[in-house]
């Protein structure tokens, strides 16, 4: 959008302007115009100025020319201008040279003109293209402002942006996940092969990205990049979607070619503002969501429902409207050394809240004493929420690097005051199940039933006097001989004493497995045919995994 060298040389074709030197810079922007009428205009030039010049203080000395291209150069300045045929019969050809070192370009200006012909209609289409550009602007600022308004969210933002610049357009979260793109049907001069070519560039970036949102929140700028691909190139420029400091996102558009004008830009950069609102209000809602459900939660699991007060708000909730519940503690570890857990816990929070919402609206989902609660209620009974469970057992353990992910499942109630019961359930299904199995598993209440009845050691006082002889044997022969006869006869027993099964569990031949069967009743007198007796230790075995849990 802004006026080039290119531009300026196109305004005077008709008076002769030409380009001495410096080609390389004919896309060199220029901003203003000024008129050089002293040697250290370089001290004082900026960046963008055309400097006009009829090179009276320096037309003696080649070794001021050379600094004053040097220093115009560095400033950043569009190009230089100067007026042959008066101080200068031509421009000499050490600058010429130096400028086209440089790429910086040198115009011969036309004797016949006066510096006020030649500035006056460069300023007019400085101001003209920037007139345009504000209305543009006013214009871009309005489409987005009223999709923000209309509630159109981050959907319709990124599709007007793509439309007002024909370029094709995504948003990514915080996370660097793709939220939602839009792609032209078609672009003037370019085939279906460079649209799907550009819509690639946009899902599966060169630059990650993490790395690119790194780059974003520490500079704040947009971040452009050109990509080539079989010899034609892209623009891509990224822009950070912020509010006072905090980072949500950010949105990228591709440019066929080169020609990025500045009224993309300023759509983009108003995407991004109006974004980062769609962003806050979203958090807002989020917010009082999670803060709503703290609430209930206190009151249904841990509230007095004798209580009058408590009683009420609990029947008069929507989550009363629900025919069936079922509680689910998730408990999670890492690895890592440096995990900001309120953050963390936010963000898991939030993943469990997505995608049990999606099935289960009224559900509700918060975080107390470092474990993620969600009360789910369903208006029919629960008959699909095993692949609930498992798409947010895999949701959760992907979020975070070394995050082990441990689900307890409750009872399904039918009476939202019975809710609790199955909190607590859910509980001991998790605290049960990572005793058992270990850590990383979704553990349902009937894996667990018999474990909790015997985690009471005075209702198992019995049972422990008739196997704890067989176990403590077995558990000092394995320890003085380092052998595996007590895992075996546990794998044994839990796999109903099926050889080929029990054999693989181990890892060993079949043949080896009846052989340490033998040894085990040589060395304990064990009858293997007595069901009574096997099934006593059976349980017994599962006890002895839990007495640590029993005993803290």
């Amino acid at each position: 959008m802004d006026l080039t060298i290119k531009d300026v040389l196109q305004l005077f074709k008709e008076q002769a302007m030409l380009l001495s030197a410096g080609s390389a810079g004919m896309n060199n922007p220029v901003k203003s115009v000024n008129i050089m009428d002293a040697p250290d205009i370089g001290d004082w030039a900026k960046a963008g100025d055309l400097i006009l010049t009829t090179a009276y203080t320096i037309k003696d000395d080649i070794n001021l020319q050379e600094q004053l291209i040097r220093a115009l150069h560095a400033r950043g300045c569009a190009g230089l201008g100067i007026k042959t045929k008066r101080f200068l019969q031509e421009i000499p050809s050490t600058i010429q040279t130096l400028a086209n070192e440089l790429g910086f370009p040198l115009l011969e200006l036309p004797l016949s003109l006066s510096f006020a012909e030649i500035i006056n209609p460069i300023i007019c289409s400085i101001a003209s293209r920037q007139s345009y550009l504000l209305q543009r602007s006013n214009e871009i600022h309005k489409t987005l402002t009223d999709v923000a308004i209309n509630g159109g969210g981050l959907n319709a933002i990124v599709t007007n942006l793509g439309k007002l610049t024909q370029c094709p357009a995504g948003c990514f979260d915080i996370n660097g996940q793709l939220i939602n793109h839009w792609l032209p049907d078609n672009l003037p001069g370019y085939d279906s092969n460079t649209i799907h070519a550009l819509e690639h560039l946009l899902l599966t970036p060169e630059i990650p990205n993490n790395i690119l949102q790194k780059k974003l929140s520490r500079t704040k700028n947009p971040y452009t990049h050109t990509i080539t691909i079989e010899g034609a190139s892209y623009q891509s420029i990224s822009c950070a979607i912020m509010s006072s400091n905090e980072f949500f996102g950010h949105i990228t558009i591709i440019q066929p070619d080169n020609n990025f004008t500045d009224i993309k830009l300023v759509a983009l950069e108003h995407a991004c503002t109006v974004a980062a609102l769609d962003f806050l209000k979203q958090k807002a809602i989020a917010e009082n969501r999670k803060l709503h459900s703290r609430d209930m939660l206190e009151y249904i699991l841990f509230g007095n429902p004798k209580e009058q007060n408590t009683a009420d708000i609990i029947t008069n909730s929507k989550l009363a409207q629900a025919k069936r519940y079922k509680c689910l503690v998730i408990e999670t570890e890492t690895t890592a050394t440096e995990v900001n857990w309120p953050i963390l816990s936010a963000q898991l929070c939030k993943i469990s809240q997505q995608i049990i919402a999606e099935t289960f609206p009224l559900s509700l989902i918060s975080e107390r004493a470092g474990k993620i609660i969600a009360l789910i209620a369903a208006m029919c009974n629960f008959n699909t929420e095993q692949d609930l469970y498992n798409k947010l057992h895999q949701a959760l353990d992907k979020s975070f690097e070394n995050l082990t992910v441990s689900i307890g499942i409750g009872t399904q109630e039918s009476d939202i005051m019975s809710a609790r019961r199955s909190f607590h359930v859910a509980l001991t299904s998790l605290n049960i199940g990572r005793a058992t199995k270990g850590a990383g598993h979704i553990v349902q209440p009937y894996e667990i039933a018999c474990y909790h009845i015997l985690s009471d050691p005075e209702a198992t006082v019995v049972l422990s006097k008739i196997c704890q002889p067989i176990i403590a044997k077995l558990e000092q022969l394995d320890k003085n001989t380092e052998s595996e006869f007590l895992k075996t006869l546990e794998r044994y027993l839990e796999s109903d004493k099926n050889l080929t099964e029990t054999a693989k569990e181990l890892y060993i031949h079949r043949n080896t497995l009846s052989n340490r069967l033998d040894r085990i009743v040589d060395l304990t007198g064990l009858d293997l045919e007595n069901r009574e007796l096997l099934f006593c230790l059976r349980l017994a075995l599962r006890q002895r995994k839990i007495l640590p849990m029993v005993h803290t």
